[in-house]
């Protein structure tokens, strides 16, 4: 696959969020070969009061290219990014302790990628 900023991407969204879209905000290469895509999620769903799923947006969210390439199903135009996007990646960018990613597939809730990311984390030998 190939990403560009821009890029608007559809994914298999919780049957909650249909329309929920990932678009590709920059795409920033380091070192060894590794390429971070940094994105926003259009809708998510969080856990609110009571345990209640509530519909949420994802101004900035940074994946490995891999982990995107396991998210999106299929292209879907091109998208717009949220006013918070550019001051979430300088700040990201900007990080003392470097950047963080995540190299798990999204899958509609911020909650449920931290676990995954957390999970692979454990299970590494």
């Amino acid at each position: 696959m190939n990403f560009a900023a821009g890029q608007q991407w559809a994914y298999a969204a919780p049957p909650e969020i249909p329309d929920s879209r990932i678009v590709i905000g920059a795409i920033l290469e380091f070192g060894g070969g590794r390429v971070i895509a940094c994105c926003t999620v259009t809708a998510a769903l969080q856990s609110g009061a009571g345990g209640a799923a509530e519909r949420i947006a994802i101004p900035f969210l940074p994946m490995s290219r891999e982990a995107l390439a396991q998210t999106v199903t299929q292209l879907d135009g091109t998208g717009v990014l949220p006013a918070a996007f550019a001051d979430e990646l300088e700040s990201w960018s900007n990080d003392p302790r470097g950047v963080s990613y995540f190299t798990v597939p999204f899958e509609g809730s911020l909650e449920r990628m931290i676990a995954l990311q957390m999970a692979s984390l454990v299970d590494k030998p």
